[in-house]
């Protein structure tokens, strides 16, 4: 590191979220046990959209860092804490830095909105090293593992899968515990429709996002076994070690068991790989610790023989960690771009999606060019903070 570079200012910009209670399927959840909760996420989860930030240096390199959820709760911890331990640091030591903003937070909470900033920063950084290097992050990170990595979609277009070459598609069930065996059978009728119309070939995966049991999950993988189910996601609550370790001991299935969206840090998996707990982690790269994080869970994952397919992979931030990455054999992808209103999208990026495979692009950093006008006309203005 001959060049002197140094952190001048760091930005956060809170994106307000928009969304439609009254559009979604009812979807298995912790919250669906209430059943004025249970038609609907949009009916209890926060309006905190993305985050945005920048990181600005005196050699007029600026990285550009993206977390999905929690926009003003990140934005203020950024702006009120972390951002002071950033300027006047060498951007470039991004394993020092990464570690400076965990050890300072211990205080006030080791998972949730203090990660998805750390996390943002950690990927700003990595954006600064890629264009100080003149390379890709996928470069820095040794190159892509393979030419392109095939996408499975998630969501309810099953139409879009049937047309195009994705490998398959995740399906949110839609019911858990507190529907009873008439919400069961209802998650079998579903599958077993989504089956007949995409033939035997295409991955079915189940997203249960924390709404399911123990015994649930096993009756369920049971009642599902004529369907080819490839994985069943995050049917436990975050952190339920133990649970995990009873359907270990009890699965006798070729269902995979995956998990690990809600999980944080190398420590939130350390557990999981000891005991080969599942079979496939999740954690989000905008979520769990950026980049540098999510290089010592993989690490780990390779040692233990677990697939890495973060949640939220096809953004540009996370699906150059993953396609350089020798744990991971496919990327999430989702039936939107991330475009608010007027249409128009927040970045555009290099990367290319062609035939259900993603291919990585070469500019420097994340290979991203952000809309600072979209950026503006779309944000959260709920809180100003004082300079």
């Amino acid at each position: 590191m001959t060049q002197s570079i140094t952190i001048t200012d760091v930005q956060a910009y809170p994106l307000q979220f928009s969304g439609d209670s009254t559009n979604e399927f009812p979807v298995a959840c912790p919250m669906s046990v209430y059943g004025d909760y249970r038609a609907s996420r949009m009916l209890w989860r926060d309006d905190f959209g993305p985050l945005i930030v920048k990181i600005v240096t005196d050699a007029g390199i600026e990285g550009v860092g993206y977390t999905s959820m929690g926009s003003v709760m990140c934005a203020l911890s950024i702006e009120l804490h972390l951002k002071r331990l950033l300027i006047g640091q060498d951007p470039r030591r991004v394993e020092r830095l990464n570690d400076i903003l965990i050890r300072s937070t211990y205080h006030q909470g080791r998972d949730g909105y203090l990660l998805h900033g750390i996390s943002a920063l950690d990927l700003a950084l990595w954006d600064i090293r890629g264009k100080v290097a003149g390379l890709s992050v996928c470069h820095l990170l040794g190159g892509p593992v393979q030419d392109s990595i095939p996408c499975y979609m998630t969501g309810y277009d099953d139409e879009r899968v049937r047309q195009e070459p994705f490998s398959g598609i995740k399906w949110p069930l839609k019911y858990g515990p507190a529907s009873g065996k008439w919400g069961l059978r209802e998650n079998v009728k579903d599958v077993a429709q989504l089956r007949e119309r995409l033939g035997p070939e295409p991955d079915i995966m189940l997203d249960c996002w924390m709404g399911l049991s123990v015994r649930y999950t096993l009756e369920l993988e049971r009642a599902l076994r004529d369907y080819n189910i490839k994985w069943i996601e995050e049917p436990l609550v975050a952190g339920d070690v133990e649970g995990y370790r009873q359907l270990r001991r009890e699965w006798n299935s070729s269902t995979l068991i995956a998990c690990g969206e809600h999980e944080t840090l190398l420590r939130g998996f350390a557990p999981f790989a000891r005991e080969r707990l599942v079979d496939v982690w999740q954690a989000d790269v905008t979520w769990a610790g950026g980049i540098t994080q999510m290089q010592k869970i993989a690490a780990l994952a390779l040692d233990a023989e677990i697939a890495i397919i973060p949640h939220y992979g096809y953004i540009p931030w996370a699906a150059q960690f993953i396609l350089a990455c020798p744990a991971s054999p496919m990327i999430e992808w989702y039936n939107l771009d991330i475009e608010f209103p007027g249409g128009k999208p927040l970045f555009e990026s290099d990367m290319t999606l062609r035939e259900g495979r993603l291919y990585p692009g070469a500019a420097p950093g994340f290979g991203i060019e952000m809309n600072w006008d979209v950026v503006d006309d779309n944000l959260d203005r709920r809180v100003r903070f004082q300079t």
